[in-house]
């Protein structure tokens, strides 16, 4: 209730007990309010109802304008992007670091068993976490169905797993001793098999040095902690162990960590390899250099060390952006140091266009080249070829690889065979994985760079890679990037069409390496064995499509006029030099040959011709589960007599009784 003061009565707009009585006393003859006074009353009831409907509009405007002003403001906090957050740095990663315990001096590593005649003395060490596809694609599912369901209002999240990956190598100088070897395997061993069991990849290890590709996953196991924040500090955590191990070695490794990729691009072990080189190039000890720090002034000078013993000095290396700078220089070539299946889907040749459009008379840039190897070991019957050295001749000699260890051995070589003819030789730092970070667009790389893990290959703007289901339904690229993709070589090798993706591991019928089909064709081929039935010309018609699949070959193989099966010869020193085991073809390399030509070194009408190299997956390795899984399909044929007891062939008798029930 409001109440007004006029001359000093208090007057209330509801009748009180008061009023009651002032009525009653006026009815008694008592004074009555003059016309005036009332008046003046009702002007005064007036003025007050019109202050309480101000007040109250006044109050219902500010709410209203703070309402709208709160809804605004959300709204601009819901349409601006979230903001990213800050990179973690290696003191934040190694909190909460516990060491791995230290390991004795030992003469040899015991844990170890056969993969193949090449690695005989491996070690597998399965990881304690692993995701398939098919749990992935579940989660997925999931996530999506809550979004249906909730929509944006949701307040339950999915964790997603994450996996990390780094990938280093380190020439140590002076070399390890076997002993040492043997201790750092075990050092190795214990770590992935009790101190950080999320780890998996593969490590080559010999008295060079390292070589590795590690990765890890997030286990889960603490919700607190970011799924991706886990997987990298894991491997920050390995690498401060190898420190620990040999701090002198590893205190200028160039460790290249990719964080926050799918879980599925983590190994699910860990391959523990002992090898006598790093990458075999069947370079004597003497041809190669020592370490990764060549340095920045080097002139390819052969030194002589401490012990008397000659050292090449390997290629000045170049960060990316004082790499890509050089590509632009007109006196330089730069040499593709990875294999000619690498090289098809991917390649710095953008330098040669961009220096083509900036002059009027075209051309410029460093120039690209490709030897066009299958494997590494070629590269020293390539620097042979007099074509190459007129190629490389008062040239700038640039050099890249997938992360830069091949460059190592290979510009130590060509320092030592002709470096004083050229103007210089120097390397990418890092290699490829390195260039793609620093420059996200691509810079003068195109297409996509293959790689030896889980993400099969990778392009500018994607780390995450190709790995993995293709996507069904998934457009094809442009008109330039397909011509560009014919051009270099990617193409299907079987219907011709452009496709730069390996996957089926199809291998050439006659030098091994692996070969570009395209889904469609694999499709085809997997069709064509499900529906193997029917009688006469369609039996005919399947076997000969299959058969024609499985002799697929590659370019180079192609080009050279290559036709002998890998399989009909027998390659010594890793597939380098090869003994006939057929009569009548001859090899594309005539060094280590059983057999001579006569008429002047040209092949006779008869005989085909072999690659001069071949590549061997594994030492074999997987050959012969293959071959152990199909002999278990077959009967023995001495059944129940056979006196072996790992007899590789069918057994009906020694089966479970559980499973003859099956």
């Amino acid at each position: 209730m409001t109440d007004i003061n006029i001359d000093d009565q208090s007057v209330s707009d509801a009748p009180t007990a008061d009023d009651s009585k002032t009525s009653s006393k006026r009815k008694n003859g008592k004074r009555r309010l003059s016309k005036r006074e009332r008046k003046n009353l009702k002007k005064q009831k007036t003025s007050t109802a019109a202050a309480n409907t101000t007040t109250s509009k006044t109050n219902a405007a500010a709410s209203s304008s703070v309402t709208e002003k709160q809804i605004e403001s959300q709204s601009s906090q819901a349409l601006k992007p979230p903001a990213k957050k800050a990179q973690p740095t290696l003191e934040d990663y190694l909190v909460n670091y516990i060491p791995a315990p230290p390991v004795k001096i030992v003469k040899e590593h015991t844990d170890s068993k056969s993969l193949g005649k090449w690695f005989p003395k491996a070690s597998v060490i399965k990881s304690k976490v692993s995701y398939g596809n098919d749990y992935l694609a579940k989660l997925a599912k999931e996530k999506k169905k809550l979004q249906n369901d909730n929509g944006n209002n949701s307040t339950t999240v999915i964790k997603e797993p994450k996996a990390s990956l780094v990938l280093f190598y380190q020439y140590v100088n002076p070399t390890w001793s076997n002993a040492k070897v043997s201790s750092f395997l075990t050092y190795l061993t214990n770590i992935a098999q009790t101190h950080r069991t999320n780890i998996g990849g593969r490590i080559r290890v010999s008295t060079e040095g390292i070589n590795a590709t590690v990765s890890a996953a997030s286990t889960g196991e603490n919700n607190d902690v970011d799924a991706e924040f886990e997987a990298a500090q894991t491997l920050r955590h390995f690498t401060k162990d190898l420190q620990n191990f040999d701090k002198e070695a590893f205190v200028d490794t160039d460790f290249k960590y990719i964080d926050g990729l799918t879980a599925d691009r983590h190994f699910k072990e860990m391959k523990l390899l002992p090898v006598k080189e790093l990458v075999f190039y069947g370079i004597r000890e003497g041809d190669c250099a020592t370490s990764n720090t060549a340095s920045a002034d080097g002139d390819g000078d052969v030194d002589e060390s401490e012990n008397g013993k000659k050292e090449v000095k390997g290629g000045v290396h170049l960060d990316a952006a004082d790499y890509h700078e050089m590509l632009k220089r007109n006196d330089a070539v730069v040499i593709d140091v990875r294999n000619h299946y690498e090289a098809a889907i991917g390649r710095f040749d953008g330098q040669m266009a961009a220096s083509k459009e900036r002059s009027e008379g075209g051309g410029g840039g460093a120039t690209y080249i490709d030897p066009k190897m299958r494997k590494s070991t070629d590269f020293t019957s390539w620097l042979a070829e007099e074509e190459t050295k007129q190629k490389l001749e008062g040239k700038t000699v640039m050099m890249f690889c997938t992360g830069g260890i091949r460059c190592e051995r290979a510009s130590a070589y060509l320092n030592s065979q002709i470096g004083n003819k050229v103007k210089g030789v120097f390397q990418l730092k890092g290699g490829i994985e390195r260039y793609l970070k620093e420059f996200p667009d691509g810079g003068f790389w195109r297409g996509k760079n293959f790689v030896f893990d889980k993400r099969e290959a990778i392009s500018a703007g994607d780390i995450n890679g190709d790995g993995g289901v293709i996507r069904i339904g998934k457009k094809g690229g442009k008109k330039e990037e397909e011509e560009k993709l014919l051009e270099w070589g990617a193409e299907c090798a079987k219907c011709k069409k452009p496709w730069d993706r390996y996957i089926g591991k199809r291998k050439c019928y006659t030098c091994g390496v692996p070969v570009l089909v395209c889904n469609d064709c694999m499709s085809q081929s997997s069709s064509t064995k499900k529906n193997k039935k029917g009688k006469g010309a369609a039996v005919a018609a399947t076997d000969a499509a299959a058969e024609d699949m499985k002799r697929i070959r590659c370019p180079l193989c192609v080009s050279e006029g290559v036709t002998v099966p890998a399989e009909d010869v027998e390659w010594t020193d890793n597939g380098v030099r090869g003994r006939l085991r057929a009569t009548s073809f001859s090899e594309g390399g005539d060094e280590g040959n059983d057999k001579k030509d006569t008429n002047d070194g040209a092949p006779k009408q008869n005989e085909s011709k072999a690659a001069k190299s071949v590549l061997k997956w594994g030492g074999g390795h997987a050959k012969k589960k293959k071959d152990q899984r199909s002999w278990s399909r077959r009967p023995c044929q001495f059944g129940a007599d056979c006196v072996r007891k790992d007899c590789f062939f069918y057994h009906p008798e020694r089966e479970p009784k559980s499973r003859k029930a099956t």
